[in-house]
């Protein structure tokens, strides 16, 4: 993917995310800036920190990773994935120029960026869920989407290939596809997900896995469940037709990798570990035709 940088992001700037802001996952810096906005001499662990203290915090966080992995921080756009039906969004240099600070409202699944608007970034804050992107390397465009367990059982990555084929016309021996760092098979229920439907298609894939022994609380059975989402996800780039060999997974783990947030092993009723709380950050951009050919002169 010469022409396509993806980032996969873990802790390395703080959390990607507003809403995940806390004192524990902001760095030395931005506990500076915020005393500095407010005019005062230190933090107590009990700051209640404003919208604006977050605004501020994000965008400083946006802005160091874009000067890392060379891209500009109020390119950057996220699909709301509020339709949960495949429906996608086109980052065209008319749309981003009506949002030139980036991050705006976007309710479709599946964001795309395209060779035609360089510098535009899709991506998408997570923790412990893959961002799958997609690129269609005949036509210069590239799918990226969120995919959490709940849309992938409403078989997101699939749709991710029929949005390709949709807008450009994409075929399946085209796409070359990365699966991000997500969580590994520690990830636990305990009982059945409500996002469960297709119990047939996760269990014939190995994309759950059941303990031999069931939990029983107050005289109550209930099984405990792994959901593998790496092995799932494969089975729908099959089913697809999307070629294995022109797929990278991840293999980080963002449960076990000190490096990467995760909502595992953060809660109380997982691993209860506080300083894993947060969001890692994925996605990708085109470089314009300058950049590509300075990397490889």
């Amino acid at each position: 993917m010469k022409d396509l940088r993806i980032f996969d992001l873990g802790n390395a700037f703080g959390t990607m995310n507003g809403g995940t802001i806390r004192l524990s996952n902001i760095t030395d810096a931005d506990k500076k800036m915020i005393m500095e906005m407010h005019n005062l001499s230190s933090l107590d662990s009990d700051y209640k920190f404003t919208k604006e203290d977050k605004s501020a915090i994000h965008m400083k966080h946006r802005e160091a990773a874009g000067r890392e992995y060379g891209f500009d921080h109020l390119k950057m756009f996220m699909m709301d994935q509020t339709d949960k039906k495949g429906t996608y969004h086109v980052f065209d240099k008319e749309y981003v120029e009506a949002n030139p600070k980036g991050w705006s409202d976007i309710a479709q699944d599946i964001g795309i960026v395209t060779k035609e608007a360089p510098g535009v970034v899709a991506c998408h804050p997570v923790a412990d869920c893959p961002v799958i992107v997609m690129k269609d390397a005949k036509n210069g465009v590239t799918a990226v989407a969120h995919c959490s367990a709940e849309l992938i059982d409403k078989k997101l990555p699939m749709l991710m290939a029929d949005a390709l084929l949709d807008y450009a016309g994409t075929k399946d021996e085209d796409i070359y596809t990365y699966v991000s760092s997500c969580a590994g098979p520690d990830w636990t229920y305990e009982g059945m997900p409500a996002w469960l439907n297709d119990w047939k298609m996760w269990s014939t894939t190995h994309g759950v896995e059941l303990e031999k022994e069931n939990i029983v609380k107050n005289g109550v059975v209930t099984p405990k469940m792994h959901v593998i989402l790496r092995n799932i996800i494969k089975q729908q780039l099959k089913d697809r037709n999307i070629s294995l060999d022109n797929t990278k997974f991840s293999d980080i783990d963002t449960i076990t990798n000190p490096y990467y947030y995760s909502n595992c092993a953060s809660s109380t009723y997982g691993l209860n570990q506080p300083e894993k709380f947060g969001r890692n950050l994925v996605g990708a951009f085109y470089l314009d035709d300058e950049e590509t050919k300075g990397r490889h002169r």
